[in-house]
């Protein structure tokens, strides 16, 4: 446990290499601090020694200003130290959500399934500040109180070295303190974490669901499973109060001990060289008192460090979760034509009890339109997620183009692939910026004017306060579920991919916008192999191709007139869709 503690924390500190030139400069301040720290004892020995006389009338005025020139060049250190840890705090911080963001981006599909947002993001900000913490404030207090008890140590032993032998038998029962609370602390720090990422999901859920709670009045279900998520979170962190507080009592309460025998040694006579004048002695005394300071800080750094170790866990687990398979030998695909084959696929989700898919065999000619129909859970979807391998087939084999898609390189892959889903998913930015998603960089204006035409957006576009520029709020709230799904249609027109799929695409427009967007989108399937899943077998009549699928299997294939006379399923779904 020790091992990977140092291991973890070694890993951490590697964050902090690339300021390397702040850090130096910032451990100057602290050993400046530290080494200005007996100064002001042994200016109070002087003193005292003296009788607060000088035969020198330039120490007189001498004396003062030093002093103030003391404490002001120990306030420049200090500034010093705490800006450049400060700022080094803060793009550790910012390096670290880099790359977990980075990774979130390249993570695989299954992962967002497994892990809700709200736990997601709590890594990113709660976990990661903690981890900075555990780096930075650690680090200072380390190097700065090290350095200083370090000090202050060597002028005790300067003054009366015996004496600082008896004040230093506190050590050991310090550290076996330390030592006792630093594995219940990790414990307490652990579920504190977890129990916050659980309030995070908690109000992601709240804040999406929002419209379902108030329609069905689950307003009190919500807020006493929010209570109950939070007062979890308060016990977890009054676990992690208890031994954080009670270290620097106890630590408190042994040097008191130490400085109890000094005194005691004094009174009756027994000291040495620090008890041989009353200067001597209150120096070292104060100094003793000085070093109590720098144990204690070094005692407290335990929670903050077993905190933020507990936090780099999650960090780590996030950034060292393996991304989406991608061979080093994967081929590029220069021109596609389109053509998509399925050979005896099989898919079963990660957990899940059956498979999605079961010896699914078919081909999408190039320019064609396929369409999978059928009841929900049949694997339509599943079947639209393996062509952008989202996920890889558990058996069989995907082929575009006669290439097995494994074996194809993923941006070349999807570059070629454009996606209408039934879950209109829209950012918090311009229609212009919603439309050319992706390839801002090489669509002009004329590029997305006309993409927006296309898709019959291009009126209420005009109608919006600032046309294209006009930002359209968290996931187009401001817009209509039609309006958002043509915003949708328009960025996949602009793609112009050689494949579209289009995940019940019409869903959520009106009857006149459906048949303005079903004339748009039949100029834009011209020449292109277009997959649509569809639960209203009115918007696919015209498929080159329909497949009806059934738990997993493909039960029916062929035109809709020649499925009709079949007299199964697809009849059966077109009868109940007619009624």
């Amino acid at each position: 446990m020790e091992s990977f503690n140092r291991t973890l924390y070694l890993r951490l500190l590697k964050y902090v290499s690339p300021y390397w030139k702040a850090f130096s400069l910032a451990v100057l301040g602290m050993v400046g601090m530290a080494a200005t720290e007996p100064i002001f004892p042994a200016i109070m020995k002087y003193l005292l020694d003296n009788g607060f006389r000088t035969s020198d009338t330039r120490l007189v005025w001498l004396i003062p200003i030093g002093i103030v020139l003391l404490f002001l060049v120990r306030a420049v250190f200090a500034f010093m130290t705490n800006y450049l840890m400060t700022w080094i705090s803060h793009r550790i911080v910012t390096d670290l959500r880099h790359q977990m963001f980075a990774k979130l981006l390249a993570l695989p599909t299954n992962i967002y399934q497994e892990q809700s947002p709200g736990r997601l993001g709590a890594r990113l900000t709660f976990e990661v500040g903690n981890v900075s913490d555990a780096v930075t404030t650690t680090l200072v207090t380390c190097i700065r109180e090290s350095l200083t008890a370090a000090a202050l140590l060597t002028y005790l032993f300067y003054l009366d070295w015996q004496l600082t032998l008896i004040t230093l038998a506190i050590g050991p029962a310090i550290a076996m303190i330390v030592r006792g609370f630093s594995l219940r602390m990790r414990a307490a720090s652990r579920l504190s974490i977890e129990t916050f990422r659980q309030v995070m999901h908690t109000i992601e859920e709240t804040v999406n669901a929002h419209k379902v709670i108030k329609i069905f009045g689950g307003q009190q279900q919500q807020t006493a499973r929010f209570k109950q998520d939070v007062e979890k979170f308060r016990r977890a962190q009054m676990r992690e109060a208890v031994p954080g507080s009670a270290v620097t009592p106890i630590t408190h309460v042994a040097a008191s001990l130490s400085v109890a025998v000094i005194v005691y040694l004094a009174l009756s006579g027994s000291t040495g060289q620090a008890g041989s004048s009353a200067g001597g002695f209150v120096s070292f005394i104060t100094a003793l008192l000085m070093l109590i300071s720098p144990i204690k800080q070094l005692t407290t750094i335990n929670t903050t460090l077993q905190r933020g170790l507990a936090a780099a866990e999650g960090v780590f687990g996030l950034i060292d979760t393996p991304v989406e398979q991608d061979i080093i030998s994967a081929v590029d695909i220069a021109k596609c034509r389109g053509e998509i084959n399925f050979e005896a696929v099989g898919f079963t989700y990660p957990g899940a009890e059956r498979p999605a898919l079961i010896d699914v065999t078919f081909e999408a000619r190039s320019g064609k339109t396929l369409a999978l129909v059928g009841a929900s859970g049949g694997g339509k979807t599943t079947i639209s997620t393996l062509i952008p391998r989202f996920f890889l087939p558990s058996s069989g084999r995907v082929l575009i183009d006669g290439i097995d898609i494994s074996t194809i390189r993923l941006e070349s892959l999807r570059q070629h692939i454009a996606l209408v889903s039934q879950d209109i998913v829209l950012f918090n930015d311009t229609v212009a910026a919603n439309i050319a998603f992706g390839s801002p960089k090489t669509s002009t204006y004329d590029d997305v004017v006309k993409a927006a035409k296309a898709a019959h957006a291009w009126d209420f576009i005009q109608q919006l306060p600032y046309g294209l520029d006009t930002l359209i709020g968290e996931d187009g709230a401001k817009l209509s579920g039609g309006q958002r799904q043509r915003i949708a249609i328009a960025r996949a027109i602009l793609k112009n991919a050689p494949i579209l799929i289009l995940d019940e695409a019409t869903s959520a427009l009106d009857t006149e916008s459906e048949r303005q967007v079903q004339a748009a989108l039949a100029t834009l399937m011209l020449n292109r192999t277009t997959l649509v899943i569809a639960h209203r077998l009115s918007t696919i009549e015209r498929a080159d191709q329909i497949l009806v699928l059934d738990q997993g299997r493909i039960v029916e294939r062929g035109t809709h007139a020649e499925l009709l006379a079949l007299g199964g399923l697809y009849t059966n779904l077109n009868r109940l869709q007619a009624t």
